[in-house]
């Protein structure tokens, strides 16, 4: 009996080791598989957006060169000179000739920019301010008692008012546009309204942004009665996410919503077209027009500068913030996962070791400074790789809306002001949702028929806040509507998940558009809860 439990006892311990080192290798295999995923795919899309940008060049003349010889200049390189070149040639020639302005660029002339008054109609609407807007303290004294959809189409109507007031807050002297209808006239190619556009407004003084737009397509027969501005800037929303200019690429998530590129770079212009685009966005928010353009969550907090989570990761990179979780979650006790307060950066070939913190290179993760290392390695992602191209879209902005008057504003209301607001189906919504877990859209299921009971109660406003919780986004697809959400992995309807824990508060998995749902008891508790968690725990996202 003795020798029968010596040699059980050893197989047992023989057993252990061999589960411990089977569990080591699985997490650095795991690790491995997390980095080199992450690294291949970066490279791969570094090199699409390369190989796409210089198609774009050889086979586009725009941005190789175009004529400008009415300036006095032989040819115009686009490689060699900025948009400020372009700009003092035009105003040289304005200055000299006193004319209107022709520029001449590829398949066809456009005139320059022109402010004129316009004394066929009477004094523009949009320069007299609301009187029966209150203050926007007193909008913020009644939000316990306004629903949400009062809430923001007040501070709507305020920021209106205070944009028209002008730049000094109507405290000068009275602008002449107070007296007299002045439009500012562009004229613009459908086929190239991105480059067009981009070159009317180049030459534009501040003052000039501040006048009602006539746009003018060419080759199009058409007054401009706010219709054509209305199209012009539905146009050009698509454009801006050409992936030719190498601008914005597709959220982690989904295809419908944007970020970013970090590695814009590639187009040599960048900058200055992002400061163009902030420009733009300003220019609608003034006019009072909707940008259709949709952001991630993280591009709205960004250019009201609020603080960014490693949360927010996760519609930027998905197997980088999963990463970021794993390390979090789990004891680094005894594991040498060779990590340092440092990132490896590859600009096209170009390596480079940058420290998160001084002396990063020699300080090694442990389980006591990982939740330092996991928020300084987020914060460098999603803030200083991309740092220029957002200082130059918060500048563009400004030029038209100061910063400030935005503050009052939260991300998912700043969605709202520049995209407008979707219109929520709640019956198509309900048909394309799926349940799991034991929840089911049956009579006998309580909390969901209690939820869809909420739903339908909601303005549109709340419905968009529920729905940008559990994906990201108010964005609803469209023609395809709810049946075509999408998440990381391609389509993914909206889900609800049943957990038995009626202690927590509801849950988003955003990447998979999943709501995690407690089976709560009553219909006050669960609409208690779920106001509960999209206001205050709205801007954090979570993994299955």
């Amino acid at each position: 009996m003795v020798g029968v439990d010596e040699s059980f006892g050893g197989e047992s311990g023989f057993h252990s080791v061999y589960v411990v080192i089977w569990a080591w290798v699985s997490t650095m295999m795991m690790m491995f598989s997390f980095s080199a995923c992450a690294w291949y795919r970066r490279r791969m899309q570094r090199r699409r957006e390369v190989f796409a940008f210089q198609q774009y060049l050889r086979k586009n003349g725009v941005f190789s060169e175009f004529s400008t010889s009415q300036f006095g200049l032989d040819r115009f390189t686009w490689q060699n000179y900025g948009a400020g070149d372009l700009a003092a040639a035009i105003q040289l020639s304005m200055n000299d000739n006193q004319s209107p302005i022709v520029v001449n660029i590829p398949s066809g002339t456009i005139p320059a920019p022109v402010v004129r008054i316009d004394a066929s109609r009477a004094q523009d609407a949009r320069v007299a301010p609301a009187a029966d807007v209150p203050s926007i303290k007193s909008i913020h004294e009644l939000k316990d008692r306004l629903s949400i959809g009062s809430l923001f189409k007040m501070k709507r109507d305020w920021l209106a008012r205070e944009l028209s007031k002008g730049k000094d807050g109507g405290k000068g002297e009275p602008s002449p546009a107070r007296h007299e209808r002045r439009l500012l006239q562009i004229v613009v190619r459908r086929d190239q309204v991105f480059q067009d556009s981009y070159l009317q407004f180049v030459s534009l003084s501040d003052d000039d942004l501040r006048n009602p737009l006539s746009v003018h397509f060419v080759g199009e027969v058409g007054r401009d009665d706010g219709g054509v501005t209305r199209d012009w800037y539905s146009v050009l929303a698509k454009e801006i996410f050409n992936p030719q200019y190498a601008l914005f690429t597709h959220s982690a998530v989904d295809d419908y919503t944007f970020q970013i590129n970090p590695n814009s770079g590639v187009n040599q212009d960048h900058l200055d077209f992002f400061r163009f685009i902030g420009t733009i966005v300003g220019k609608a928010l003034y006019d009072g027009c909707l940008f259709d353009a949709h952001f991630t969550r993280l591009v709205y907090k960004r250019i009201l500068e609020k603080p960014v989570t490693y949360h927010d990761m996760a519609s930027v990179d998905v197997q980088f913030y999963k990463s970021l979780c794993w390390l979090l979650e789990n004891k680094l006790e005894g594991m040498d996962l060779g990590l340092t307060f440092s990132v490896d950066t590859d600009n096209f070939g170009a390596y480079e070791e940058i420290e998160l913190k001084k002396g990063g290179k020699e300080l090694v993760v442990t389980e006591q400074n990982k939740r330092e290392y996991v928020d300084l390695l987020a914060s460098w992602r999603l803030r200083e790789s991309v740092e220029m191209q957002f200082q130059a879209l918060r500048a563009g902005l400004s030029r038209v809306v100061d910063p400030v008057l935005l503050q009052h504003f939260d991300e998912a209301e700043l969605e709202w002001l520049i995209g407008g607001l979707p219109t929520i189906d709640a019956a198509d919504w309900r048909k394309n949702t799926v349940y799991k877990a034991g929840y089911s859209d049956s009579p006998d299921c309580r909390v969901i028929r209690s939820f869809w009971e909420l739903v339908e109660t909601w303005d549109q406003e709340m419905r968009a806040r529920l729905l940008q919780f559990v994906t990201g986004t108010s964005k609803v697809p469209y023609p395809e509507g709810f049946k075509g959400l999408r998440g990381s992995e391609g389509l993914r309807m909206f889900h609800i998940v049943r957990v038995s824990d009626f202690t927590r508060l509801p849950q988003a998995h955003t990447c998979f558009n999943e709501l995690i749902l407690p089976d709560y008891d009553s219909k006050e508790e669960l609409h208690k809860n779920l106001i509960t968690a999209i206001f205050e725990t709205g801007n954090q996202f979570q993994l299955r």
